[in-house]
């Protein structure tokens, strides 16, 4: 006997049997029962998800005289006919190679005769989007009002390519590509029946390979078999797809995940050595890639069923940064696009890896503040903090060598805190200021720069306090105050995101952890950073930065300034 495929051979036979499909076999169920079926019906889907086995199972479910509920027997007369092709009532047209309108008139004529043994003359319109714009109208009238025996199933791998107007004459039914859990159950399945042996990981590596169409996988299972003489195995598998080993995902991804750009190079030129074929790596990697981050944002998804180990997707998801890997993914989905025109395509895998390692660095906005922040930090390092010692006296730098000396001079002596002004004189800070060595004079004088920051940094904010001025400090806390009439200016500077910006600045120039509030307040207040007169600036340099006023011989006292 003629060797029979094992797509063909365990092709299902009853509603039950067909897969992922249950919103479309529960309405055609209750359909049958209810005898409530349609005239005119359009399967869409993509290939091998049971268009054409739907299509069969409906006509003989319609056309079983011994159907007891809305299964077909396939013990009666009928069911055998139908099941084997042989049915006069059941007609099959493929549509790709029977487009034109000649085609069509002879189904006009012929479906307005009786069915010769069945109740209906169903009729199985496949591929329908190859026929011709003359072939659909000539359809047309036929579609909208066949006779009372006909049912017309039209399936089509393309819907978009359908004319409306016939779309609008059909019930019409999408097909789900079927998932990789409910593939491996089916496989498995079929093997057991057909006395094949097979690895668990060959299953799910033809589940991958099917993407979603169980003719494809069973075809794979079949040759599978073939190769290795009813034992089918993962390394057959890859020697027959030309894909790569779950190991060598796996080992690539970390790679991805830790940034290592030398070692994910390193094995591409491994799997060029061994004839693996990179277009196909770069579809697995991609699909691979797309599963750790369905696993990070959903843990437990479906989607990990066709990649191996659960627990070892779920610890390599969490590796990677949420950013990151959304971006590897990015630049791993077009790359087997780009590499099937490009004359040479290993480069083209080659720089999306690259740019894949690089996605915790190469990122948007947010990793770019991260960076400005991290150099700014840097750089405050590397300048001394000056601190005034316990009697108040600033330590002086000395002019001709890198150590500081310690100046003992009483006359030389500078004092840190500033007079009280009229915020000060009425209260609003407390002896605890002096302890810490911030007044709120010197936070004025950090204010200008504070604000030349901020307009660098986040404009809209800035624009928002240039009316705003410190009022008042008190150890680590900062009031500061918006002119009466500002209100919204000051409800927007309070917001949570807003005050957190400005107590960094604060961190940034006077150290430490800083808290701000804001307030009102009626008159006028000092402005901070006001102009020194000529005469202080020399004391002011002496008291800001602890140095001491060097005259070289043959210069005058102040002819600095």
């Amino acid at each position: 006997m003629t060797y029979l495929a094992l797509y063909r051979k365990w092709r299902p036979q009853t509603f039950g049997d067909i897969i992922g499909q249950e919103h479309i076999i529960r309405t055609l169920k209750n359909a049958v029962e209810s005898g409530r079926t349609g005239h005119a019906y359009l399967f869409c889907g993509t290939r091998g998800t049971g268009k054409t086995t739907t299509a069969k199972v409906l006509a003989k479910a319609l056309n079983c005289p011994e159907r007891e509920g809305p299964e077909p027997c396939n013990s009666c007369e009928s069911c055998k006919n139908i099941t084997d092709g042989l049915s006069v009532d059941v007609i099959e047209i493929d549509a790709a190679s029977n487009r034109g309108i000649d085609e069509i008139r002879d189904l006009r004529e012929k479906i307005k005769f009786a069915p010769a043994m069945a109740k209906f003359r169903v009729y199985i319109i496949d591929e329908v989007h190859m026929l011709t714009n003359e072939a659909f109208n000539a359809l047309l009238k036929t579609l909208e009002e066949p006779p009372r025996h006909a049912i017309l199933i039209l399936a089509t791998t393309e819907p978009h390519k359908v004319p409306l107007t016939i779309l609008s004459r059909c019930q019409r039914f999408d097909f789900r590509r079927i998932e990789p859990a409910d593939i491996i159950k089916r496989l498995s399945e079929v093997a057991a029946g057909a006395g094949l042996e097979v690895e668990e990981e060959a299953l799910r590596l033809i589940a991958r390979a099917a993407q979603g169409g169980l003719r494809d996988a069973l075809s794979i299972l079949d040759q599978g078999a073939a190769f290795g003489d009813m034992k089918v195995t993962a390394a057959d598998v890859h020697n027959i797809l030309g894909t790569v080993r779950i190991d060598a995902l796996y080992r690539m991804a970390g790679c991805l995940a830790a940034g290592e750009t030398g070692p994910a190079l390193n094995l591409v030129a491994d799997l060029m050595f061994e004839g693996k074929d990179l277009r196909f790596f770069a579809r697995e990697m991609a699909g691979y890639l797309r599963a750790l981050l369905l696993e990070k944002i959903v843990p437990g998804s479906s989607a990990r069923e066709a990649w191996g180990d659960p627990a070892a997707m779920t610890a390599q998801a969490a590796a990677f940064s949420m950013e990151g890997l959304l971006r590897a993914v990015e630049f791993m989905a077009g790359t087997e696009q780009e590499m099937k025109w490009s004359s040479q395509p290993g480069i083209v895998l080659e720089l999306a890896l690259v740019k894949a390692c690089r996605a915790g660095i190469i990122t948007g906005e947010s990793s770019l503040s991260a960076r400005l922040e991290a150099v700014e930090e840097k750089l405050r390092s590397a300048i001394p903090a000056v601190t005034p010692d316990r009697t108040g006296s600033m330590p002086v730098a000395s002019s001709g060598g890198n150590k500081p000396v310690a100046d003992t001079s009483p006359a030389k002596t500078i004092e840190t805190s500033a007079p009280p002004n009229r915020a000060e004189s009425a209260g609003e800070t407390d002896p605890g200021t002096r302890e810490v060595g911030i007044t709120l004079e010197r936070v004025k004088e950090s204010w200008g720069e504070i604000m030349n920051i901020m307009r660098r940094e986040r404009l809209p904010l800035y624009h928002n306090y240039s009316k705003a001025q410190p009022l008042a400090v008190k150890g680590r806390s900062l009031v500061v105050g918006f002119p009466e009439g500002e209100d919204l200016a000051r409800e927007m500077a309070d917001r949570q995101d807003q005050k957190k910006y400005l107590e960094s600045l604060l961190g940034r120039f006077l150290k430490g952890e800083w808290q701000i509030s804001f307030k009102s307040y009626h008159g006028k207040a000092d402005p901070p950073g006001k102009r020194i007169d000529s005469g202080d600036k020399v004391l002011d340099v002496k008291r800001r930065f602890g140095g001491e006023e060097i005259i070289l011989d043959g210069e005058d006292e102040g002819s600095l300034f």
